[in-house]
Protein backbone atom coordinates (compact mmCIF):
# COMPACT_ATOMS: atom_id res chain seq x y z
CA UNK A 1 0.00 0.00 0.00
CA UNK A 2 2.47 2.28 0.63
CA UNK A 3 4.75 1.73 -2.41
CA UNK A 4 1.79 2.12 -4.02
CA UNK A 5 1.14 5.46 -2.71
CA UNK A 6 4.71 6.47 -3.05
CA UNK A 7 4.53 5.20 -6.59
CA UNK A 8 1.74 7.64 -7.09
CA UNK A 9 3.37 10.86 -5.26
CA UNK A 10 5.98 10.05 -7.96
CA UNK A 11 4.32 10.10 -10.79
CA UNK A 12 2.38 13.68 -9.76
CA UNK A 13 5.53 15.58 -9.05
CA UNK A 14 6.90 14.06 -12.67
CA UNK A 15 3.89 15.61 -14.21
CA UNK A 16 3.78 18.78 -12.55
CA UNK A 17 7.43 19.00 -13.24
CA UNK A 18 6.93 18.41 -16.62
CA UNK A 19 3.70 21.07 -17.06
CA UNK A 20 5.70 23.54 -15.75
CA UNK A 21 8.78 23.33 -17.89
CA UNK A 22 6.10 23.33 -20.46
CA UNK A 23 4.45 26.54 -19.61
CA UNK A 24 8.22 27.37 -19.00
CA UNK A 25 8.92 26.73 -22.70
CA UNK A 26 6.20 28.26 -24.18
CA UNK A 27 6.37 31.48 -22.51
CA UNK A 28 9.95 31.84 -23.71
CA UNK A 29 8.86 30.71 -27.02
CA UNK A 30 6.23 34.03 -26.79
CA UNK A 31 9.23 36.53 -25.27
CA UNK A 32 11.34 35.18 -28.28
CA UNK A 33 8.61 35.79 -30.79
CA UNK A 34 7.72 39.79 -29.82
CA UNK A 35 11.47 40.19 -29.39
CA UNK A 36 11.79 39.03 -32.91
CA UNK A 37 9.00 41.26 -34.07
CA UNK A 38 10.14 44.22 -32.35
CA UNK A 39 13.60 43.78 -33.73
CA UNK A 40 12.03 43.54 -37.34
CA UNK A 41 9.35 46.51 -37.11
CA UNK A 42 11.50 49.65 -38.75
CA UNK A 43 12.15 51.86 -35.61
CA UNK A 44 9.37 55.11 -35.55
CA UNK A 45 11.62 58.11 -36.14
CA UNK A 46 10.56 61.35 -34.05
CA UNK A 47 8.46 63.81 -36.05
CA UNK A 48 10.96 66.51 -37.08
CA UNK A 49 9.96 70.23 -38.05
CA UNK A 50 11.07 70.48 -41.96
CA UNK A 51 12.87 72.88 -43.25
CA UNK A 52 10.49 73.03 -46.50
CA UNK A 53 6.93 72.28 -45.56
CA UNK A 54 4.76 69.89 -47.36
CA UNK A 55 2.06 72.36 -47.64
CA UNK A 56 0.68 74.85 -50.27
CA UNK A 57 -1.30 77.74 -49.58
CA UNK A 58 -5.59 77.99 -49.97
CA UNK A 59 -8.28 79.88 -49.54
CA UNK A 60 -9.76 80.21 -46.13
CA UNK A 61 -13.60 79.25 -47.63
CA UNK A 62 -14.57 77.97 -50.98
CA UNK A 63 -16.76 79.00 -53.47
CA UNK A 64 -20.03 78.63 -51.82
CA UNK A 65 -18.60 79.78 -48.60
CA UNK A 66 -17.90 82.76 -50.28
CA UNK A 67 -21.19 83.27 -50.76
CA UNK A 68 -22.66 83.09 -47.65
CA UNK A 69 -19.92 84.81 -46.00
CA UNK A 70 -20.70 87.72 -47.67
CA UNK A 71 -24.43 87.64 -47.37
CA UNK A 72 -24.03 86.92 -43.81
CA UNK A 73 -22.05 90.28 -43.46
CA UNK A 74 -24.68 91.81 -45.19
CA UNK A 75 -26.96 90.61 -43.15
CA UNK A 76 -25.10 91.32 -39.75
CA UNK A 77 -23.32 94.94 -40.72
CA UNK A 78 -23.09 95.67 -37.66
CA UNK A 79 -21.44 92.89 -36.23
CA UNK A 80 -18.33 90.51 -37.70
CA UNK A 81 -18.64 87.69 -39.20
CA UNK A 82 -15.77 84.92 -38.35
CA UNK A 83 -15.33 81.53 -40.51
CA UNK A 84 -14.69 77.98 -38.95
CA UNK A 85 -14.08 78.90 -35.79
CA UNK A 86 -13.67 76.20 -33.01
CA UNK A 87 -16.43 75.73 -30.10
CA UNK A 88 -13.34 75.57 -28.11
CA UNK A 89 -12.87 79.73 -28.57
CA UNK A 90 -15.68 81.21 -27.51
CA UNK A 91 -17.34 78.26 -24.79
CA UNK A 92 -15.33 77.87 -21.18
CA UNK A 93 -15.46 74.91 -18.73
CA UNK A 94 -17.38 75.81 -15.70
CA UNK A 95 -15.12 73.38 -13.89
CA UNK A 96 -11.38 73.88 -14.68
CA UNK A 97 -10.32 70.74 -13.84
CA UNK A 98 -12.05 69.39 -16.60
CA UNK A 99 -10.89 71.68 -18.90
CA UNK A 100 -9.10 69.18 -21.11
CA UNK A 101 -11.20 66.71 -21.21
CA UNK A 102 -14.07 69.07 -22.55
CA UNK A 103 -11.25 70.11 -24.73
CA UNK A 104 -10.69 66.94 -25.99
CA UNK A 105 -14.16 65.98 -26.98
CA UNK A 106 -14.97 69.46 -28.39
CA UNK A 107 -11.90 70.11 -29.70
CA UNK A 108 -12.83 69.01 -33.52
CA UNK A 109 -16.42 70.76 -33.32
CA UNK A 110 -16.71 74.16 -35.32
CA UNK A 111 -19.22 76.38 -36.68
CA UNK A 112 -18.60 77.36 -40.97
CA UNK A 113 -19.28 81.19 -39.51
CA UNK A 114 -20.11 82.83 -35.87
CA UNK A 115 -21.23 86.16 -35.79
CA UNK A 116 -19.78 88.78 -32.95
CA UNK A 117 -20.57 91.58 -31.20
CA UNK A 118 -17.23 94.31 -31.78
CA UNK A 119 -16.44 93.40 -28.70
CA UNK A 120 -15.73 89.48 -29.32
CA UNK A 121 -19.64 88.23 -27.79
CA UNK A 122 -20.88 85.53 -29.99
CA UNK A 123 -24.69 85.59 -31.04
CA UNK A 124 -25.15 83.15 -32.91
CA UNK A 125 -23.23 80.47 -35.31
CA UNK A 126 -24.25 79.34 -38.70
CA UNK A 127 -23.39 75.65 -40.40
CA UNK A 128 -23.56 75.85 -43.97
CA UNK A 129 -24.97 72.29 -44.91
CA UNK A 130 -22.41 70.64 -47.67
CA UNK A 131 -22.47 68.04 -50.16
CA UNK A 132 -22.18 65.11 -47.31
CA UNK A 133 -24.54 67.19 -44.72
CA UNK A 134 -24.27 67.70 -41.24
CA UNK A 135 -24.76 64.07 -38.89
CA UNK A 136 -27.62 64.63 -36.72
CA UNK A 137 -25.42 63.98 -33.87
CA UNK A 138 -23.16 67.23 -34.89
CA UNK A 139 -26.11 69.42 -35.01
CA UNK A 140 -27.75 67.89 -31.70
CA UNK A 141 -24.43 68.39 -30.15
CA UNK A 142 -24.24 72.64 -31.16
CA UNK A 143 -28.21 72.89 -30.83
CA UNK A 144 -27.76 71.92 -27.26
CA UNK A 145 -24.32 73.06 -26.46
CA UNK A 146 -24.85 76.79 -27.89
CA UNK A 147 -28.21 77.07 -26.96
CA UNK A 148 -27.95 76.44 -23.26
CA UNK A 149 -24.79 79.08 -23.54
CA UNK A 150 -27.73 81.96 -25.14
CA UNK A 151 -25.95 81.73 -28.58
CA UNK A 152 -28.48 80.85 -31.35
CA UNK A 153 -27.67 78.35 -34.14
CA UNK A 154 -28.89 77.83 -37.60
CA UNK A 155 -28.57 75.30 -40.20
CA UNK A 156 -28.84 76.98 -44.05
CA UNK A 157 -27.89 75.63 -47.28
CA UNK A 158 -26.11 78.29 -49.99
CA UNK A 159 -28.66 77.59 -52.82
CA UNK A 160 -31.42 78.21 -50.16
CA UNK A 161 -30.86 81.26 -47.89
CA UNK A 162 -33.56 81.81 -45.62
CA UNK A 163 -34.81 85.69 -45.02
CA UNK A 164 -32.20 87.88 -43.50
CA UNK A 165 -34.89 89.50 -41.25
CA UNK A 166 -35.22 85.90 -39.73
CA UNK A 167 -31.81 85.15 -39.16
CA UNK A 168 -31.38 88.59 -37.48
CA UNK A 169 -34.66 88.22 -35.45
CA UNK A 170 -33.45 84.55 -34.21
CA UNK A 171 -30.00 86.57 -33.27
CA UNK A 172 -30.48 89.56 -32.30
CA UNK A 173 -34.38 89.25 -31.50
CA UNK A 174 -37.24 91.13 -33.00
CA UNK A 175 -36.78 94.37 -31.63
CA UNK A 176 -32.83 94.85 -32.59
CA UNK A 177 -33.54 92.86 -35.93
CA UNK A 178 -36.28 95.85 -36.98
CA UNK A 179 -34.00 98.89 -35.74
CA UNK A 180 -31.01 97.06 -38.06
CA UNK A 181 -33.48 96.70 -41.25
CA UNK A 182 -34.69 100.28 -40.83
CA UNK A 183 -31.29 101.42 -41.04
CA UNK A 184 -30.47 98.78 -43.82
CA UNK A 185 -33.83 99.10 -45.31
CA UNK A 186 -35.93 101.71 -45.02
CA UNK A 187 -38.09 101.79 -47.71
CA UNK A 188 -40.95 99.40 -46.46
CA UNK A 189 -41.23 98.62 -42.43
CA UNK A 190 -44.57 97.10 -42.83
CA UNK A 191 -42.91 94.67 -45.13
CA UNK A 192 -40.19 94.16 -42.69
CA UNK A 193 -42.33 94.37 -39.55
CA UNK A 194 -44.33 91.16 -41.43
CA UNK A 195 -40.99 89.72 -42.29
CA UNK A 196 -40.34 89.98 -38.61
CA UNK A 197 -43.98 88.93 -37.25
CA UNK A 198 -43.80 85.49 -39.85
CA UNK A 199 -40.47 84.77 -38.22
CA UNK A 200 -41.21 84.88 -34.91
CA UNK A 201 -44.54 82.48 -35.71
CA UNK A 202 -42.19 79.62 -37.43
CA UNK A 203 -39.73 79.63 -34.86
CA UNK A 204 -37.55 77.00 -34.19
CA UNK A 205 -39.31 75.26 -37.65
CA UNK A 206 -37.45 77.66 -39.84
CA UNK A 207 -34.06 75.93 -37.95
CA UNK A 208 -32.50 72.88 -40.46
CA UNK A 209 -31.06 71.71 -37.16
CA UNK A 210 -34.01 71.52 -34.77
CA UNK A 211 -35.33 67.93 -35.62
CA UNK A 212 -32.12 66.29 -34.27
CA UNK A 213 -33.05 63.29 -32.50
CA UNK A 214 -32.28 64.49 -28.80
CA UNK A 215 -31.21 60.47 -28.63
CA UNK A 216 -28.63 60.78 -31.04
CA UNK A 217 -25.25 61.36 -28.72
CA UNK A 218 -23.08 59.51 -29.97
CA UNK A 219 -19.55 61.37 -30.21
CA UNK A 220 -18.09 59.52 -33.03
CA UNK A 221 -20.88 61.41 -35.14
CA UNK A 222 -19.26 65.21 -33.92
CA UNK A 223 -16.13 65.06 -35.32
CA UNK A 224 -16.54 67.24 -39.38
CA UNK A 225 -15.12 66.93 -42.31
CA UNK A 226 -11.97 69.80 -42.87
CA UNK A 227 -10.17 70.46 -46.34
CA UNK A 228 -6.95 70.35 -44.92
CA UNK A 229 -7.77 66.48 -45.31
CA UNK A 230 -9.67 66.30 -48.48
CA UNK A 231 -11.12 69.36 -50.84
CA UNK A 232 -14.72 70.32 -49.59
CA UNK A 233 -14.89 73.15 -52.87
CA UNK A 234 -18.88 73.41 -54.28
CA UNK A 235 -16.96 73.56 -57.53
CA UNK A 236 -15.56 70.62 -59.39
CA UNK A 237 -12.55 70.98 -61.72
CA UNK A 238 -9.33 68.62 -62.68
CA UNK A 239 -6.13 69.25 -60.96
CA UNK A 240 -3.77 71.49 -62.72
CA UNK A 241 -0.29 71.32 -62.00
CA UNK A 242 1.55 73.66 -60.45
Amino acid sequence: MNALTGSGGVTIVVLGMIGLLAGLLGLALYFSERSRVARERPAEKPRRMPKQWPLNPRPLANSAERRVWHWLRVTFPDHQVVPKLPLTRFTLPRDPEQGHEWFEMLSTAYCSFTICANDGQVIGCVDLSGPRGLSRGNKHLKHTLLGQCGIGYWVLSSDALPKAESLRSEFLGAGEAMMLAHRTQPADLDVVRSHLHQALDRGREQRFGAHADPSDSDMSHWPQADSFLGTLDSRRGALQSQ
